[in-house]
């Protein structure tokens, strides 16, 4: 929850011009870009489609020194978390603890994202030992049958592997009477595994998550569309979250089901609906230094190799961004750029968006 402050420096911003009065919000930075699966639908290593993302493609993994510079940065400008995430799998950077413990020493919130496959006795005690914030586990599947289906020329053995892990997982936290790292399971939903969402809190709750997350399946501009759900499949689908999260409310769980009923509403074409806020909230961090506006986004706003984050925060790239994602025809410009079928920031979109409409009539007056 933005503070009062934070607010008036945002709205400040927002009413004035591309340039922001505080730094962003939370940062995502990609760890590595090797991974050890070919997910469908990863759009850097899927073995349906190839969506290269920007910036020298030879670096593999992000330099401890220049992510440790990025954190004492950050500190300064007022962020409050990052999200470890990765073209590949984080639990392959061979100094990702080392990275953890960089990110909490400058006082942040940290998130990791992994798809599980390598969590073991050894790294789930060093997760406890750094004081990781949020383990996220994508698992896209209820059964090893919908695990073959959802991750072709996978082991299968790994869908009881990722379980056995987050049991091993929640003892040791028991043990180390630690609350942390918080475990969230989350699914991407598709065609291959709707049928049996209603499973996954079952499967959340025995093996001992902390919460459940879901997400639409993105379709990476139609190419593969064979995964998306069909209009009636949607409708299904729509129908057992609503029942999910009255069972959900009577437990222990938490669950992010409003957001994911949220984003189901907007729908894939976001851009018509909603203007995009998310340059003034969020940065994303790639391998090689590469800075980009947002997760799904092509467009290059510099290099921390280069140029310090801060600078970069407010140089014409953010700011030219800012002023074009807050009209329709400047969203429609950016769009070959961007892939934000049913975007995964509309959430804080739809959060700023309440707040700064009314105040849009300035925002056109200052334009004029």
């Amino acid at each position: 929850m933005a503070t009062l402050s934070e607010k008036t420096r945002l709205l400040r911003g927002l009413l004035t011009g591309g340039l922001a009065h505080g730094g962003p919000f939370y940062v995502t930075v990609d760890v590595t870009r090797r991974c050890n699966l070919r997910c469908p639908g990863c759009r850097y290593h899927s073995s349906e489609i190839s969506m290269p993302s920007p910036g020298n493609q030879s670096k593999m993994d992000i330099a401890y020194d220049l992510f440790a510079e990025v954190c004492d940065e950050l500190k300064t400008m007022g962020t409050r978390s990052v999200i470890l995430i990765g073209e590949g799998e984080p639990l392959l950077h061979p100094r990702l603890f080392d990275i953890i413990a960089a990110a909490k020493g400058a006082g942040l919130h940290v998130t990791l994202l992994t798809n599980g496959t390598l969590l073991d006795e050894t790294k789930i005690q060093s997760l406890i030992d750094s004081r990781l914030d949020i383990l996220k586990v994508s698992l896209w599947a209820t059964s090893r049958e919908e695990y073959v289906h959802n991750y072709p020329g996978a082991d299968p053995d790994n869908f009881e592997k990722i379980l056995h892990s987050l049991r091993l997982l929640d003892r040791a936290k028991a043990e180390a009477k630690s609350r942390h790292p918080l475990i969230v399971l989350h699914q991407p939903i598709n065609r291959h595994n709707f049928q049996h969402i209603d499973s996954t809190i079952d499967l959340a709750h025995s093996n001992g998550c902390n919460s459940l997350s879901f997400s639409p399946f993105k379709t990476r501009r139609h190419e593969l569309g064979s995964f998306a759900l069909t209009p009636d499949e949607e409708k299904l689908l729509l129908f057992t979250l609503k029942q999910m999260k009255g069972r959900l409310d009577s437990l222990p769980m938490g669950n992010n089901i409003d957001q994911t009923l949220l984003r189901y509403k907007i729908g894939e074409s976001v851009w018509e609906k909603l203007p995009c806020y998310i340059a003034w909230l969020h940065a994303r961090i790639k391998v090689d230094g590469t800075v980009l506006p947002c997760n799904p986004c092509d467009l290059v706003m510099g290099n921390v190799r280069e140029t310090r984050l801060k600078a970069i925060w407010n140089a014409s790239g953010f700011r030219t961004f800012r002023r074009q994602t807050m009209t329709r025809e400047g969203l429609r410009r950016v769009a070959e750029h961007c892939d934000c079928g049913f975007c995964c920031h509309v959430e804080d979109n739809v959060r700023v968006h309440r707040f700064f409409r009314w105040f849009s009539p300035l925002f056109a007056t200052q334009r004029s």
